[in-house]
């Protein structure tokens, strides 16, 4: 057999499998960043209360506790909502629905349990 040297459609195809490949990874670091924010804000109500059960010297200071944990709420969500409605997200997103459309048979569950470092934006998001 010879031994052929890659055409240059063989390099433009490897060349854009690259590409697809790297804009895989930014998805996916996009959607473990989503989903890590997301659990994050199981705890904004309960953290946002807490001020209100605490003891504070006057109905002033627990005011002005208050509107603070609130603010500080609100700013979570609004950097979650800002975060999903950007243009990398909608369109992890919708590549995400599009890929159901097309196979949607055989698509597993993902659960954190088989994923130990899932929390950690450091770690890569493979097993």
């Amino acid at each position: 057999m010879e031994n052929k040297a890659p055409t240059t459609a063989d390099k433009e195809a490897a060349k854009q499998l690259a590409e697809e490949e790297q804009a895989l990874n930014l998805m996916m670091q996009r959607l473990k960043l989503l989903h890590i924010k997301e659990r994050m804000l199981r705890d904004t109500i309960p953290t946002m209360l807490e001020p209100l059960v605490q003891k504070h010297p006057s109905p002033d200071v627990m005011y002005a506790a208050f509107m603070k944990s609130v603010n500080d709420a609100q700013a979570k969500i609004t950097d979650f909502t800002n975060l999903m409605r950007d243009e990398t997200s909608t369109e992890a997103f919708a590549r995400a629905k599009k890929s159901r459309e097309e196979r949607p048979l055989g698509i597993t569950p993902w659960r954190h349990g088989d994923y130990p470092g899932w929390f950690d934006l450091d770690k890569p998001w493979t097993a």
